[in-house]
């Protein structure tokens, strides 16, 4: 019998499945809404191509050189609004389609669920446009991205770093035409959590129907120090938006409630990745370079390979940019390094959503704000005796 990862350490990836000769391994969700490999063994012929492929029982490479990091954001002011943080992305990918590619990336389906699609043209990049917070189906995803490849056409993959991991060992070569492109990863959701979180703001909202349109990264509020907000907007023209620090989903996500088990000692933090290019927001850009933060959204760019140090170079002239230093690009960005913390309740919390009482989960954070508030009244106390 084939031995995979563990469950701990297992990251969804899918490589397993997609790798396998004989198609007896499938992801089935567990109760918290993650994807596991399960094999059928009457199926399996013990060729260990799972095993051999799998990125977290590969010996892991020497260290590449240390990245060129950059704070960026895109020129073109509608693109950049319409982006979680500066636009960089969008650039890129338009540069993959003028060099007749196709991107792939995360995208919601019409429930909202979270896939990964393929985007043949600059219309289909809206789609993948904006930060979403749960883990992606990726379904045969690398399988297509390999008779693409093998046919010669340019694309471009992004994805978490153990997903970008997992194509990479999935495909076993490297391919001059393909260009990874990871990002700065806090965690995965679980898509349960997202699902019953969608149910609670219809709720919250006094909604009967389902939304139209959401958008957890809004920056009509601001960007800079976190300000933007979560947005969903009805079929009845009702538009919805809470403040990002009062959202129950970004609490419990912050919070490493609801993230996979596997991201609390994630295998692939570093400045170094096997990805071309890494990015992310530049969180405390107003501190490290105030002229590079104009409240719209600075992109944090760790150029990691010299294909995408090229592509850098023939797009650069639409960005605003300056280098900055590694540690200054990781400085208010500990998930670029540090994985998240494992969480204790973890396991009630996503017992507790499982069972459609996520408003519940509530009470974990006015407990917390009532604590700060009573130590905080505590110190006045004392400082008043003084």
């Amino acid at each position: 019998m084939p031995q995979l990862a563990s469950k701990s350490s297992c990251t969804g990836c899918t490589t397993c499945m997609n790798i396998c000769p004989k198609k007896c391994i499938s992801m089935k969700q567990d109760s918290s809404g993650f994807g596991y490999p399960e094999i059928n063994l009457s199926e399996c012929i013990s060729c260990g191509k799972c095993e051999s492929s799998c990125p977290l029982l590969i010996e892991k490479e020497e260290e590449k050189i240390r990245p060129i990091a950059l704070a960026a954001y895109s020129t073109d002011e509608n693109m950049r609004l319409e982006s979680s943080s500066g636009g960089v992305f969008s650039e890129f990918s338009k540069w993959i389609f003028e060099n007749g590619g196709v991107v792939y990336g995360a995208a919601y389906n019409e429930c909202f669920e979270i896939q990964h699609i393929c985007a043949e043209n600059r219309n289909d990049l809206s789609k993948l446009r904006g930060a979403k917070y749960a883990q992606s189906l990726l379904g045969t995803t690398f399988k297509e991205i390999k008779n693409r490849l093998m046919n010669g056409q340019l694309v471009l993959f992004s994805g978490t770093p153990c997903q970008v991991s997992g194509l990479k060992t999935f495909l076993r070569k490297d391919y001059e035409n393909l260009v990874c492109l990871d990002f700065v990863c806090h965690g995965v959701p679980s898509p349960m959590v997202w699902k019953e979180y969608i149910k609670y703001r219809m709720k919250e909202d006094r909604e009967n129907t389902f939304p139209i349109a959401i958008n957890l990264r809004d920056k009509n509020t601001g960007w800079s120090r976190y300000g933007y907000s979560n947005v969903f907007q009805y079929a009845d023209g009702q538009v919805h938006s809470n403040k990002n620090g009062d959202s129950l989903f970004m609490k419990l996500f912050v919070g490493d409630y609801i993230n996979r088990e596997s991201c609390s000692k994630c295998h692939f933090k570093g400045y170094s990745r096997v990805s071309d290019i890494t990015l992310g927001d530049f969180w405390g850009i107003w501190d490290i370079a105030p002229e590079m933060d104009d409240d719209k959204g600075t992109s944090v760019i760790l150029l990691q390979s010299e294909k995408g140090n090229q592509i850098w170079k023939q797009i650069q002239h639409n960005l605003r940019y300056m280098e900055v230093s590694l540690e200054q690009a990781s400085q208010h960005n500990p998930s670029m390094l540090v994985s998240s913390k494992s969480k204790e309740g973890r396991e009630k919390v996503l017992s507790l959503i499982q069972s459609g009482r996520i408003d519940e989960c509530r009470n974990l954070f006015v407990v917390r704000e009532a604590s700060i508030f009573v130590r905080m009244k505590n110190k006045i106390r004392n400082f008043i005796k003084k």
